[in-house]
Formats: C-alpha cells, sequence, structure tokens
C-alpha cells in the first residue's frame, strides 16, 4: 500500500482499486478523528455516519487524485460541505449545530490528545536514556542528534578526533537500543 500521496497512480481516469487502496491509507486513520470534531459541532449520531458515508461516497467517484495534497485536510473540507449541504436542505436543524456553525470552518490539524500524550512520553523516555549515556558519550550524542552539529563541528567543540566522535556517536545509538530493548511497561529495567 503506498505511503505518500505521491506514490499513488495518478492515472485519468484512476481505477476503482486505486481510489480504494487511496481511501484505506490516507482518509480511513483519519475517521475517528473526524467523528470527534462532528460530535463537536453538535452533529447528532446518525446524521455523523451519513456524512462520514457520504464524504466516502465522494472521494471514490473522484475521477484523479493528484489535487489532494492533504488527505486529512481534504476529508475534513468534504464533511464540512456536507454538513453544510445538509443544514441548507433541513428545516429544522440542532441548535447545538448552529451554535458550532462557526467551528465548521476550522478543522483541529494537531495531533489528537492521545497522541500528544504518548508523543510527550516517547520524547521524556529518549531524554532520559541519553542523559544515562557515559558523559563524553552523552555529549557527542547530544551535540550530533540534538543540537545537529557535524561530525567535524563536534570533534572541534569536544576537542577530539573524528574518529572518537564517529564511535562514540555508535556507541550512544548502540546504548539507546540496547536499553530501548530492556524496557518494561514503559521504564527502563533495574539491573
Amino acid at each position: 500500500m503506498p505511503d505518500t500521496l505521491g506514490e499513488i497512480e495518478r492515472r485519468q481516469p484512476i481505477d476503482r482499486e486505486t481510489r480504494v487502496r487511496f481511501v484505506a491509507a490516507h482518509i480511513l486513520p483519519h475517521e475517528p478523528g473526524l467523528r470527534a470534531w462532528l460530535a463537536r459541532l453538535g452533529v447528532r449520531p446518525s446524521e455523523r455516519d451519513d456524512v462520514v458515508q457520504e464524504v466516502y461516497c465522494r472521494i471514490l467517484r473522484l475521477d484523479a487524485l493528484d489535487h489532494i495534497a492533504d488527505a486529512r485536510a481534504y476529508l475534513y473540507r468534504s464533511a464540512r460541505n456536507v454538513v453544510l449541504e445538509q443544514m441548507r436542505r433541513n428545516r429544522v436543524v440542532s441548535i447545538a449545530t448552529m451554535q458550532n456553525l462557526d467551528e465548521l470552518g476550522v478543522a483541529d490539524d494537531g495531533p489528537d490528545p492521545e497522541a500528544a500524550t504518548s508523543a510527550r512520553a516517547e520524547l521524556t523516555r529518549a531524554l532520559q536514556l541519553i542523559r544515562g549515556l557515559p558523559e563524553r558519550c552523552r555529549q557527542v550524542f547530544e551535540l550530533r542528534r540534538i543540537h545537529g552539529l557535524s561530525q567535524m563541528e563536534t570533534a572541534r567543540a569536544l576537542h577530539v578526533s573524528e574518529n572518537i566522535v564517529e564511535k562514540e556517536t555508535a556507541r550512544g545509538l548502540s546504548l539507546i537500543l540496547k536499553r530501548m530493548s530492556e524496557t518494561k511497561g514503559g521504564h527502563v529495567a533495574d539491573r
């Protein structure tokens, strides 16, 4: 399955299988976030299902995919359009939906709270592992991998040879990977 939009075949017209692969790879992963966004707007659960279904149908009917630069943004924009169309057709509109109408123009592009929390935990863990490296190894690793210095710049800053920088960088990475493999329940196992 392709990982990027650029890897999707862009034939005129594209075949059904390509559209289905595109939806599976680039649209389906965002459905839970879209449903949560629709719920925050006050769209009733039965209407949410209709909106999501209509968006899928519209995407699967497309002749081309090359105009979609950001699948997530396209999904939210399509859902917004479907909700607005439904509101125009319906004589009765949920008060909650009307109150949240301003939000229809803004889809939250940030990560969901769980993903953000998980990323912060991973970063904290990685920084702890780096702090646990032997002193010179830690200094080299931080300058190379955190501050982005070249091998030569790191060697000059620490007054060591480039060979030492290369070896200490590899050693640091090796130790971090080893400690990560020893991890149990998110914490480094005691020795």
